[in-house]
């Protein structure tokens, strides 16, 4: 089985984006969410030094989602 993120069930972005068919999103969730990059993302670094989540339009990889 796939490792997956201990934030996922908590997470707002891969709540908002988990079923878009937006490739670039799946893509970040297939990398950051469920992936290699899993310590390295930059929404689980905003939430352990801000004590708070950050916006659910934040992706994993630091940038805002341009809507």
């Amino acid at each position: 089985m796939a490792e997956e993120c201990e934030l996922l069930q908590r997470c707002g972005f891969f709540e908002k984006y988990s079923k878009t068919k937006d490739v670039a999103c799946r893509g970040l969730i297939k990398v950051y969410c469920r992936g290699e990059k899993m310590n390295q993302c930059k929404r689980k670094e905003y939430s352990k030094e801000q004590g708070q989540s950050p916006s659910v339009d934040m992706m994993p990889n630091g940038y805002d989602m341009v809507q």
